[in-house]
C-alpha cells in the first residue's frame, strides 16, 4: 500500500502501512485520527495513556497495552 498524505506530508492511512513506511515521518495517530505524530513513534505512550480518543477508558498502563496492539504491525 502507498501511503496517504495531507498538505502537510502527514501520513493519513498508517493503519495499513509497514513500520518502515511510517517510521521517523509525520503521522496522524492510527487509532483515534486526531492527533499528528511529528516524528512516529515519538510521543505514543503519553497520547496513548492520557490522550487517545480511540481508545477504551482505563488505566494508562491499560490504555498503552490496548494502542500498543492495535499498531504492532507500526514499530520495529
Amino acid at each position: 500500500m502507498t501511503p496517504v498524505t495531507d498538505q502537510n506530508d502527514t501520513i493519513l492511512n498508517a493503519m495499513v502501512l509497514t513500520a518502515d513506511q511510517v517510521t521517523r515521518k509525520h503521522v496522524r495517530c492510527p487509532v483515534c485520527a486526531m492527533k499528528d505524530f511529528a516524528m512516529w513513534p515519538e510521543g505514543w505512550d503519553a497520547h496513548a495513556a492520557h490522550k487517545c480518543a480511540g481508545l477504551d477508558a482505563g488505566p494508562a498502563e491499560q490504555r498503552k497495552l490496548q494502542f500498543r496492539a492495535a499498531t504492532r504491525h507500526l514499530f520495529q
